[in-house]
C-alpha cells in the first residue's frame, strides 16, 4: 500500500538532507534551511516564491544603508550585524503579507 502524497513529502526532506549534507559549512547549511522554510511558508501562504524573493530584494536594495553587515579583510561581506528597517518595512515583507 503507499500513500504517494506522504512519500512526496518525504522525499521534499530528503532532498533537502542530501543538500545540507553537500554545502561546504555548518553555515551553508543553515542558510538553506532558512531559504527552504520561506519557500514552505509562501506555498502554505499561496505566495509564488519567484515574486516573494524578487520583492524582498528590491526592498533590501532600498534600505542597504539601513543595513550593517560584517566583513572579512578584503571587505567581502560575510554575515549580518544589524539593521535599523522599520517594523512596518519587515511586516510588508512577510509570505502572509504578499499573498
Amino acid at each position: 500500500m503507499h500513500n504517494n502524497n506522504v512519500e512526496e513529502k518525504f522525499r521534499e526532506i530528503d532532498i533537502l538532507r542530501n543538500s545540507m549534507m553537500a554545502s561546504d559549512t555548518c553555515k551553508g547549511a543553515e542558510d538553506l534551511t532558512v531559504l527552504y522554510s520561506l519557500y514552505k511558508t509562501c506555498i502554505v501562504n499561496s505566495t509564488d516564491f519567484k515574486f516573494y524573493m524578487k520583492k524582498i530584494i528590491e526592498t533590501m536594495t532600498l534600505h542597504m544603508n539601513e543595513i550593517e553587515f560584517e566583513k572579512d579583510k578584503r571587505g567581502t561581506i560575510t554575515d549580518f550585524k544589524s539593521h535599523n528597517i522599520s517594523s512596518d518595512v519587515l511586516d510588508k515583507l512577510m509570505p502572509w503579507n504578499m499573498a
